[in-house]
């Protein structure tokens, strides 16, 4: 294990190799804040001028990071044996940990958390993502850390393996660290005194294979600035230091493809975005001289010319400057130069260009286009590189940290009982399961159905593919950004399918006339108060069957028949509509005892009876 000192040495040996990429990375972050001051010649009574052209960097930023992050890709984890379903070691094992991973992701807050992370890479190239456990919940946590704060191993940029340690610096409060932490406070021998104020302070979280240790860096001189350059004689002082029980990094610090070191297209337009704004802001100072032009008085001979009063009034104000000892009066007018606003419009244009902003993401087209379609089609263009080149950076690096949250439940809740919900779409159930049991292997896979493309682009990709037979409909949930569990899928789509038959054919036999109006009736009754069409047609078949299995009774008195044997709206014709006496079938005859009296009122009735 590295000594306290030994890490010192470290984290400063990074902060002074990483110092030119982190200052690049803030003058970004000033842009995107428009938290920059704009260096314009200096004069008395200059007016302020406030943001004066679009907020490009934050446009550029932005758009390519939603267009990354509205995917969702699909995590695969490994079964050891394919061939069995259930079981330990099966398919189903395999899909209960990808379900622990979806579960750890919603509780972690993950999907706003890759917006952060795809941010980070649009406008840094480089990102910064740990998993620590969360002793309060008993769950792992995704936290996106800042990458101006985070200092890693350094590394050829060919090289794609994970850090072999990584360094974070935060700031606190000194409330906060006196708190948490009491060796520091000053009356305990500590740096930090107990007077509260707004003072913050650096400190430092190391992370390695073997141990994880907290230090105090010092207080925090420039609040404007994230990182300061140590020297040897700032009061470092650990905190704390505890084994790392997980036995790997659980961070990943990923940065894009380049030629040579880390490098983004946005960091070298700053000065692009700068020259617009000073050009826009010397334009408005010229428009404003030539409306309110500088007058100047050509005095006479041997005098010297004075204005009465000593004070220049402004002609807008209506009052007149009354001048001594002045022969005449002139006006100095200028006429802006229009090169100037052409010349915004081209460095903006070459900064749309060189970072493939898309005019309609912003609420602008071109006036060729007349048509919504024509709109969609040229908004919605084909796969995008630099997209792509997100995904595929994620897809390298977001195996190893679910690894990591495997590794998490094992060495720190094995034998806890934990019963969790996914969150995803399409997943409505719960996950139950003890790490130790069900974490098998922490192999996993992350993948995107089509790299480089938003998820209205993939909809449109798959249903393409699906339409022309190439893939099969199993296939296209799987691959469908938004289905989650595809056999779950495809059993709703199925049972919705029957259902639709269901009630399809229902309303042919209503129409024609082979299902009687009250059965009908009865069937809505049973689905308007809760049962669905399934249930509802059993019902009714169970009571059809006891109507047509129950002995019709004796007519009320005044009737010839009983109400319960006549036709009603199943009447075909309007004889059988009318009242007429009750005609039993001819080879039904019925016995009854001697009872004169019911034998006259069934007689009467028209049954054939015999004593």
């Amino acid at each position: 294990m590295r000594t306290f000192d030994e890490v010192v040495q470290i984290v400063l040996d990074m902060q002074r190799l990483q110092g030119p990429v982190v200052s690049k990375m803030k003058d970004i972050l000033d842009r995107y804040d428009a938290d920059w001051v704009l260096p314009m010649p200096s004069h008395e009574n200059e007016p302020d001028m406030p943001p004066l052209t679009p907020m490009l960097i934050g446009e550029a930023v932005d758009q390519m990071a939603m267009r990354a992050a509205s995917v969702r890709p699909f995590v695969t984890c490994a079964a050891i044996d394919a061939t069995k379903a259930t079981g330990k070691g099966s398919q189903a094992m395999a899909t209960k940990r990808r379900r622990i991973l979806a579960a750890t992701y919603h509780h972690s807050q993950w999907p706003l958390g890759r917006r952060r992370f795809f941010r980070q890479m649009s406008a840094y190239y480089t990102g910064s993502l740990v998993v620590l456990p969360d002793f309060k919940t008993c769950l792992p946590r995704i936290e996106v850390r800042d990458p101006l704060g985070t200092f890693v191993e350094p590394q050829a940029n060919e090289q794609l393996r994970p850090p072999g340690y990584v360094a974070y610096i935060t700031r606190h409060s000194g409330s906060h660290l006196r708190r948490s932490f009491p060796e520091v406070q000053m009356e305990m021998g500590g740096p930090i005194p107990k007077v509260e104020d707004a003072e913050l302070w650096d400190v430092f979280e190391w992370i390695d294979e073997d141990q994880i240790m907290f230090g105090l860096l010092g207080p925090v001189r420039n609040i404007g600035t994230h990182v300061n350059q140590r020297v040897l004689t700032t009061p470092w002082k650990m905190l704390s230091q505890y084994e790392n029980r997980l036995g790997m990094v659980p961070a990943v610090v990923p940065h894009n493809v380049s030629l040579g070191r880390i490098a983004g297209r946005i960091g070298s337009l700053l000065g692009n975005v700068d020259l617009q704004a000073k050009l826009t802001a010397l334009d408005i100072l010229a428009q404003e001289k030539a409306i309110f032009p500088d007058t100047y008085a050509i005095g006479r001979m041997n005098a010297q010319p004075s204005i009465i009063g000593g004070v220049w009034k402004d002609g807008r104000e209506g009052d007149i400057n009354m001048l001594m000892d002045v022969e005449s009066v002139g006006v100095l007018r200028t006429t802006p130069d229009g090169r100037t606003t052409q010349l915004v419009d081209r460095l903006e244009r070459n900064f749309r260009t060189s970072t493939g902003l898309v005019p309609q993401m912003g609420g602008e087209t071109y006036g060729a286009l007349r048509t919504g379609r024509g709109i969609d089609a040229l908004a919605g263009m084909a796969v995008d590189p630099r997209i792509q080149e997100m995904h595929e950076i994620d897809e390298v690096y977001m195996p190893h940290l679910n690894k990591s949250i495997f590794e998490t439940y094992k060495a720190f809740w094995p034998d806890r009982q934990y019963t969790l919900f996914s969150g995803w779409a399409g997943d409505v159930g719960e996950v139950e399961f003890v790490p130790r049991g069900t974490i098998e292997t922490t192999e996993n896979t992350v993948s995107y159905a089509v790299a480089g493309a938003d998820v209205v682009q993939q909809t449109q990709i798959l249903g393409s593919l699906l339409g022309t037979g190439a893939i099969s409909r199993k296939t296209f949930r799987q691959k469908h950004p938004y289905i989650d569990d595809a056999d779950h899928e495809a059993d709703l789509v199925e049972a919705e399918q029957i259902e639709e038959a269901l009630k399809n054919s229902i309303l042919q036999q209503l129409q024609t006339g082979q299902l009687p109006l009250h059965v009908a009736s009865m069937i809505h009754g049973y689905v308007v108060t809760g049962d669905s069409i399934f249930v509802a047609v059993e019902k009714a078949q169970r009571a059809m069957q006891e109507q047509q299995a129950t002995q019709a009774p004796a007519p009320p008195p005044g009737m010839q028949a009983p109400p319960e044997a006549m036709p009603g709206l199943a009447a075909s014709t309007p004889q059988e509509m009318a009242a007429q006496p009750y005609q039993a079938p001819e080879q039904q005859q019925i016995s009854v005892p001697g009872d004169l009296t019911r034998m006259k009122e069934l007689m009467r009735a028209g049954v054939p009876v015999r004593q």
